[in-house]
């Protein structure tokens, strides 16, 4: 069945006040432990958000060819992504997402997803799976040339709506700029088994493939968003087809907004009938990351 441990009604909304309660901690610490660190000597933090960086789901789904920066850090918590489904279904994705620039050119990256989703008259709150991914920019882009990458991804199984299997993808992924302008293509494939039916979620799909366009305002520190992409769902549900637009805007040197909508009108059977994400994300590093001057 697709509801493995139901819950009784409102319930769902005690969870969710937990689940931010308990990101609003652990962002809390994460300052606390950066102030401390800067306040141990002259020497500041050196990363800088990036409002072009596009990440899944950050708003849209289709990503971009850059990680990270080298030795920088990036912290996303609570991020709710909801999407409304047919004959009122709904459910509501908090997703809190981990990343280092472990060298140049690569990064890794750990995410997890809560849930609170509502089907057939139940309400449910509990975990998906986990994902680490590895994220390789193997060729910067040139005047000719886009920008490649690929992205390993390791998929974890955990949770009442989760896998109950391991799961392992590769991701392509081309990114080109052309004045103000960037165009974006992804696609992935993922092996293992299917799972039943209702299971997995965002973080995994047997396959993916979508095409992003993003126009950048650089004055004003915002780029505008649009992607339309496929997804095969790991269960095998029908392939949904999604168009999203979005915004992402540098409200700091280290803090960047985004929010965006989606719908799966483009083939209404399968897909979702509206969606909507809002997020935040806080780049920032430490001091002893960087080695002194005269070292290497």
């Amino acid at each position: 069945p697709f509801f493995e441990s139901a819950v009784l009604p409102g319930v769902a909304l005690k969870a969710v006040r937990s689940h931010f309660e308990m990101c609003q901690r652990k962002g809390l610490f994460v300052l606390l432990v950066l102030g401390l660190t800067l306040s141990l000597g002259a020497g500041q933090a050196r990363a800088q958000a990036d409002y072009r960086n596009l990440d899944p789901g950050r708003p849209i789904a289709v990503e971009d060819a850059q990680p990270i920066a080298y030795r920088e850090l990036e912290a996303q918590n609570g991020i709710p992504r909801f999407n409304r489904e047919h004959r009122g279904q709904w459910i509501v994705g908090l997703e809190s997402e981990y990343k280092m620039g472990i060298y140049k050119d690569l990064q890794v990256g750990l995410s997890s997803e809560y849930v609170v989703a509502h089907r057939n008259g139940n309400t449910v709150t509990t975990g998906r799976d986990r994902q680490l991914h590895l994220l390789y920019n193997f060729n910067q882009e040139t005047r000719h040339l886009p920008a490649l990458a690929i992205r390993p991804e390791l998929t974890i199984r955990g949770g009442g709506l989760g896998s109950r299997h391991e799961h392992a993808a590769l991701k392509g992924i081309v990114s080109k700029t052309i004045g103000h302008n960037r165009l974006h293509l992804n696609g992935s494939y993922t092996v293992g088994p299917t799972a039943a039916p209702g299971r997995g979620g965002e973080l995994v799909n047997r396959y993916f493939y979508g095409a992003a366009y993003e126009r950048t305002f650089p004055l004003k520190f915002v780029v505008l968003l649009a992607d339309v992409y496929a997804r095969k769902p790991i269960d095998n549900a029908p392939t949904q087809v999604v168009f999203e637009v979005g915004t992402r805007v540098q409200l700091t040197p280290r803090w960047v907004l985004d929010t965006g909508i989606s719908t799966g009108a483009l083939r209404s059977s399968a897909g979702p009938d509206l969606g909507f994400t809002f997020g935040l994300s806080h780049s920032f590093s430490f001091r002893w990351l960087y080695p002194r001057k005269g070292t290497t």
